[in-house]
């Protein structure tokens, strides 16, 4: 009963740690960028105390009155669709100067909160507001005053909008050509290498070739390389045959002419070939381990009915390998989807054709302190895994497990 109690326990605490960021980033980008700098996420669902700057009237208000009235929340949403603010009035912010008592010859400055309902001097007149917002302004003869900037404290309501979701996507071009960047690279970088590995696993299940058990041996052992230290035999592989393509061009065409000889080292080829390089030993053993586990005896019923080994791999392999097939599909993707430093390295370095970490990356000196666009782009690279991931899950469990239990 305790090891149940602690494994709930342990789960909840997982769950917990995954969900209340996800649920920051997107609370965060469907608000206000005051809100966001002002205030937690987790205030966002109650009401919460803001400052806002409003103006009296317009500028081409010169109406002479004796009483002149409006609402706050009218000023304040004027040109405002997307963030209305609404709520309940808690005090002004006022300033003005009065003579120091302790040097008469000087003044100094005096800051107040005015609650609803007191009276305080704006221009000559009596400025009282109340807590729906509606206040007046009354003045001992007629008086055509000129606006006034007042700062309110307001009690606001909770208010969501997708406008940073809109500004991302419709008013800045690069982060639309991330995301086609991103499915460029990472779509034929998921299914090259897991086609190449299928084969290879069958080979290793159910062929018989000198070598072939220390091959796959080597194959896993690739596993533990770290990324890093290919970096450089990479890098300087590509360049060689960037260096080696650029002569050809040049000697069967005319290129020079219109200066395109150069044919660039960085490219989504070179993120396709880098990507399948380190994903096929994660994938070969997956897959091997998933196939090796099918029954023996439907593989010889094929055999006896004359199907070579093209036929049984295509017509009863792969569609039994499903399961196995998706689970290393979803890790591929995502591992692609979200990765950096490979496509820092590796990948192009035109700004048209940067992948969207790279640009999620830069977008921090971009937008800088504005949270609700960040967290918007961070939401947008997390949308498309989380859709992939839901569309797979019900493969995910048995392609983990694949080869963990015999004739699984």
């Amino acid at each position: 009963m305790i090891n149940r109690t602690l494994k709930h326990v342990v789960l909840a605490l997982i769950v917990f740690i995954w969900v209340v960021p996800f649920v920051a980033l997107i609370t965060t980008s469907l608000r206000s960028e005051l809100a966001s700098k002002t205030s937690g996420f987790w205030t966002a669902f109650t009401p919460t105390e803001l400052g806002h700057r409003f103006s009296t009237h317009e500028k081409s208000d010169k109406e002479e009155v004796l009483v002149k009235t409006g609402n706050i929340f009218d000023r304040l949403n004027v040109g405002e669709e997307d963030f209305p603010v609404s709520g309940t009035m808690k005090s002004i912010l006022i300033k003005g100067r009065i003579p120091d008592p302790d040097n008469p010859d000087k003044t100094k400055l005096v800051r107040k909160l005015v609650p609803v309902g007191e009276a305080f001097d704006v221009r000559g007149g009596d400025f009282v507001f109340q807590e729906n917002g509606d206040f007046t302004w009354t003045f001992d003869e007629p008086t055509a005053p000129k606006p006034k900037k007042l700062d309110a404290f307001i009690d606001q309501n909770p208010v969501f909008d997708t406008q940073a979701y809109e500004e991302v996507l419709l008013e800045n071009k690069h982060v639309p050509n991330a995301l086609i960047s991103s499915f460029i690279v990472t779509v034929p970088a998921t299914i090259i290498p897991i086609t190449i590995a299928a084969f290879a696993a069958y080979a290793f299940a159910w062929m018989r070739f000198p070598g072939r058990d220390w091959l796959f041996v080597i194959v896993v052992s690739l596993m533990v390389v770290p990324t890093q230290l290919a970096f450089l035999p990479i890098l300087q592989g590509f360049s060689g045959i960037a260096s080696w393509a650029t002569a050809l061009n040049q000697w069967m065409t005319d290129c020079e002419a219109t200066k395109s000889c150069e044919v660039a080292s960085k490219s989504f080829a070179s993120l396709w070939v880098t990507h399948t390089a380190f994903g096929l030993p994660l994938a070969i053993y997956l897959l091997r381990n998933y196939i090796v586990g099918l029954p023996r005896e439907l593989l010889e019923s094929a055999r006896m009915d004359g199907a070579n080994h093209l036929q049984i791999f295509t017509k009863l392999i792969v569609p039994l390998s499903v399961p196995a097939l998706a689970s290393f599909s979803i890790f591929q993707f995502l591992w692609v989807w979200n990765d950096l430093i490979v496509a820092l390295y590796i990948g192009p370095n035109n700004s048209d054709d940067l992948v969207f970490p790279i640009r999620l990356q830069q977008q921090l000196g971009t937008f800088k302190d504005q949270l609700h666009l960040l967290n918007a782009s961070a939401v947008i690279s997390m949308i498309v895994p989380v859709i992939v991931f839901l569309a797979m899950q019900r493969y995910f469990i048995r392609g983990l497990l694949a080869g963990s239990v015999k004739g699984g």
